[in-house]
């Protein structure tokens, strides 16, 4: 369940508290300006963040972060980095204090940069007779700090961060040193950005689900060069539209090109799946599994989706079984949970579907469809009572889903017939 909301309403160091008690698994994407960054969790903990076109580390780059006091995100779950990304493991609490304290100072800049679109000039006459020594960041940013570009262009042109490029402006309006001299009006990307800087903009606009405004960057870096990363996030913005037939085409067009084949066609597989051409989605995720460098238990579920619904049933538990075997760390996602029940169920397994729902149930207690199947499953057993409470769970998350009210109205009549 995607979680979305405003920096303003709710910091984000209380999102990142909020993720690390769940235990989630997925990308918090954070748009603020013309900005955009993404921290990835595993299981709670932070394995990988990032700020676009910024050489940033895992932990400088949430520092910055935390400056962000507007701005939306996004949590996306079960998205991982890139393949070949550096992980790490941190807990989100201890980076919380730094992170509260450069809040705090981020209170007092803010005073004085209230937006990124100001521009400053400087005082070359009271610069020259300084004796004070500057800070390392104060010698980068003052060739250039030019009347001309505003805070964000000295964030971008200097390869600083927020807080650290706001803290050096504020300790040079402070000693005098540079002044306002008006606002800038920005473009929505620079005139003059590189197609791996317009490439890199469009992927972190999509992994925070500003998905219109990434295709239309990404499609952009498409039409000038060959750029395979460019035409799979393509392809991604359509799956998540369910636009098939345009991600289909998407990674098509990258196939030839790309590096790592195993992710592209893993996802054409699934596109050509919800389009009901089976046959070449096996092919293509089988073809996936082969060019895979190692063993990726997505991949297996997915060929254990497509035999389910070739109907073979054999080839499905197969496939749903390798995938499991796969997830040695981390619990599986709910989507295996559904299709390894569904498997049971079809094969005349009531006892087993039950099992794996309610072990699912208890991995992610706030997933309607899998307490709407719990309670399908028990109404197919005969046992109403713990049907009414599966489906009266799922409705308390999900009003509006149909089948849970049936469900439960399935049951109310069982529970009177019963009585």
């Amino acid at each position: 369940m995607a979680i979305k909301g405003s920096l303003k309403e709710a910091s984000l160091p209380d999102v990142l508290q909020l993720l690390a008690m769940g235990k989630k698994t997925g990308c918090l994407g954070l748009a603020f300006h013309e900005s955009f960054g993404s921290i990835y969790f595993d299981s709670g903990r932070i394995c990988h963040a990032e700020i676009a076109n910024r050489p940033l580390d895992t932990e400088n780059a949430v520092y910055n972060l935390f400056t962000w006091t507007s701005g939306t995100f996004n949590f996306e779950p079960g998205v991982s980095p890139q393949t070949g990304t550096p992980l790490s493991s941190v807990d989100p609490q201890s980076l919380l204090l730094e992170g509260a304290r450069r809040v705090d100072e981020w209170t007092l800049i803010e005073k004085k940069i209230p937006s990124f679109d100001m521009v400053f000039a400087l005082d070359r006459q009271k610069l020259l007779l300084n004796k004070l020594p500057l800070t390392p960041e104060q010698e980068i940013l003052i060739p250039l700090i030019d009347g001309n570009r505003d805070v964000s262009s000295l964030i971008r042109d200097s390869q600083l961060g927020e807080f650290e490029v706001g803290k050096a402006i504020y300790g040079l309006i402070t000693a005098s040193f540079v002044l306002p001299v008006g606002r800038a009006t920005r473009p929505d990307a620079p005139r003059d950005a590189s197609p791996e800087e317009r490439r890199n903009l469009g992927i972190a606009l999509y992994r925070a689900g500003m998905y219109d405004e990434a295709e239309r960057e990404l499609r952009a870096v498409a039409a000038a060069v060959t750029d395979p990363l460019a035409l799979f996030h393509v392809g991604l913005i359509c799956l998540r539209r369910g636009d098939w037939a345009a991600a289909v085409d998407a990674f098509q067009t990258a196939a030839p090109v790309a590096e790592v084949k195993g992710a592209l066609l893993h996802n054409l597989a699934l596109a050509y799946e919800r389009l009901g051409q089976l046959e070449k989605a096996q092919l293509l995720a089988e073809r996936a599994v082969a060019a895979s460098r190692k063993a990726d238990p997505r991949m297996k579920l997915q060929l254990g989706v497509i035999a389910l619904r070739a109907g073979d049933l054999r080839g499905a538990k197969t496939s749903l079984s390798d995938a499991r075997s796969l997830w040695t760390s981390t619990s599986p996602p709910a989507m295996w949970f559904h299709y390894a029940a569904l498997a049971s169920g079809m094969g005349g397994d009531p006892r087993r579907e039950l099992l794996l729902l309610g072990a699912a149930t208890e991995t992610y207690p706030d997933d309607p469809v899998l307490l709407n199947n719990l309670a399908a499953a028990h109404l197919e057993t005969g046992d109403f009572g713990q049907a009414r409470e599966a489906a009266e769970r799922g409705l308390s998350i999900a009003p509006e889903i149909s089948q849970l009210h049936r469900n439960l109205a399935d049951a109310m009549i069982g529970l009177g017939t019963a009585g």
